[in-house]
């Protein structure tokens, strides 16, 4: 059960390191795709393999702390390799001392593939930027993070809302893809 714990926690903190990886670090889901995973996410509503509370899992490389993540509660199912996580909060530690935190009401990941956080989602860093949205996605084979819904961006002065968003974490882009509103300030 332990062994089944930590692999669960990974694959969850792997796909969410990327979301906060590109914010630390300086198109769109398939109809077929989608389907797919809103028909899991009814079957979810079963009884799942493996139930999780209170978690707390820490991501290390050497002595140096990389991520951490907490959720109130999760469950997986094996057979559809699917994963849920409720309150999730994940912080990811940069050099410099600098500090990224993605949170969450829920999150879900199919396989190792695609994972989807929503539910008043909040991006905060400790140099001052914050996003807000009500949904991300990750695309692992396209090594993308999206969405259809209206996202704020401020942080320095700065204040850009728009409607989806497209994060390419190979070329470190990000892209708001309409009805683009910005302000500057000072």
């Amino acid at each position: 059960m332990k062994k089944s714990k930590l692999i669960i926690l990974c694959c969850m903190g792997a796909i969410l390191v990327a979301v906060g990886g590109y914010l630390l670090f300086g198109g769109h889901g398939d109809e077929e795709d989608e389907a797919i995973i809103a028909a899991v996410q009814k079957k979810a509503d079963e009884n799942p393999d493996v139930t999780l509370e209170n978690i707390h899992y820490v991501e290390t490389k050497g002595k140096k702390k990389e991520w951490e993540l907490r959720a109130k509660s999760g469950q997986h199912f094996l057979q559809d390799d699917y994963t849920t996580l409720n309150d999730i909060s994940v912080t990811f530690y940069a050099e410099g001392g600098r500090t990224v935190t993605l949170t969450g009401g829920k999150g879900s990941m199919k396989g190792r593939k695609e994972i989807e956080v929503s539910d008043h989602v909040v991006i905060t860093s400790s140099d001052g930027y914050r996003v807000v949205t009500s949904s991300l996605h990750y695309d692992a084979q396209r090594k993308q993070i999206f969405n259809q819904d209206p996202v704020l961006l401020e942080g320095k002065g700065v204040r850009i809302k728009g409607i989806g968003v497209v994060v390419d974490l190979q070329t470190k882009k990000l892209s708001i893809l309409r009805k683009v509103e910005t302000v500057i300030e000072g």
